[in-house]
């Protein structure tokens, strides 16, 4: 992450959370992280940049490691700790 200050969010998502991709005639998607009374949604700029497909690849990647962990917790029957750690963090 670059330097500066920071913001953080942690969401915690159940079964009721959702997420949702738009796509739109003549401007850039959308997309939502719904959990709870909490909704995040991603736009980007208009002019779109190298960068722009950089973070939308990454967090593409991201999402399906995270899905592949969550798959895998719950197939060995094993609880989350609840605490989080640096593995797998994005650089």
């Amino acid at each position: 992450m670059a330097g500066g200050r920071v913001s953080a969010l942690s969401l915690p998502v159940g079964s009721s959370a959702s997420t949702e991709y738009r796509a739109f005639r003549g401007r850039t998607p959308l997309f939502t992280v719904s959990a709870g009374r909490v909704l995040v949604t991603l736009a980007l700029p208009e002019r779109l940049s190298a960068g722009d497909v950089e973070f939308a690849r990454r967090l593409a990647e991201q999402a399906a490691a995270y899905a592949t962990e969550v798959e895998r917790l719950y197939r060995s029957g094993r609880r989350p700790s609840g605490r989080s750690s640096d593995a797998g963090r994005a650089a």
